[in-house]
């Protein structure tokens, strides 16, 4: 259910801390990993909370989006804890990235920020610039249709290309690669964003990340 940008995993004879090819570090899924209606009540649930007390612009630095981080959303944060992350998206990681991890079956996995973002042509935050996340992996999920807006898309640098997934597919990639959030000009997008790290190896994770500052 998965394809790779662009190619197959790497080889597992090669260096893991060498400079890698891209192929393997980025990796689409061929269908959805959430329902249309999980997708939809992810953004009920930020919209009735931005209603309240607004989104928040500030809370990543030099590159800041409009979001609301999950702990705030307790029914997301219940449903990405119980059901989605050990059930659906920490085996796609363990699976596409297998030859990066210390162990085979992806426990070693932990997300420390996960969040939804708006992108709204409209007024609000249209991209943003390209940048490296401070994890090793990152994903985001589409959680709205693609017809909803023009343009948009995670871009990466190294290959010069935005890719646009359909609602409920999942973008993985390796957070230190250079990346951004594609502009878009009409419409409004929804992703939910997550950044994992691998717990209780520090040293290799950082390693690791720092491999791909190439891409």
């Amino acid at each position: 259910i998965f394809v790779s940008h662009d190619g197959a995993k790497p080889s597992p004879e090669a260096s893991i801390f060498a400079t890698r090819p891209v192929e393997g570090l980025i990796h689409e899924t061929r269908v959805p990993l959430l329902s249309a209606s999980e997708c939809d009540a992810i953004v009920a649930e930020a919209e009735e909370l931005a209603a309240a007390r607004g989104w928040t612009t500030t809370r990543h630095g030099n590159f800041p989006t409009t979001d609301l981080p999950l702990k705030e959303l307790p029914k997301t944060l219940a449903f990405l804890n119980e059901h989605a992350l050990p059930k659906r998206i920490y085996p796609m990681l363990a699976d596409r990235f297998a030859g990066l991890l210390p162990d085979a079956d992806g426990r070693c996995l932990r997300v420390v920020d996960a969040f939804v973002v708006k992108y709204d042509a409209a007024g609000g935050q249209k991209e943003l610039k390209p940048h490296r996340d401070g994890s090793v992996f990152s994903f985001n999920i589409a959680l709205n249709e693609r017809c909803e807006y023009e343009g948009g898309g995670t871009w990466f640098a190294g290959i010069d290309r935005a890719f646009a997934i359909e609602k409920g597919h999942v973008l993985a990639h390796m957070s230190g690669m250079l990346h951004g959030g594609h502009p878009i000009t009409s419409g409004t997008r929804y992703i939910l964003v997550s950044f994992v790290v691998i717990q209780g190896y520090q040293n290799y994770a950082m390693r690791l990340m720092k491999s791909v500052w190439d891409h």
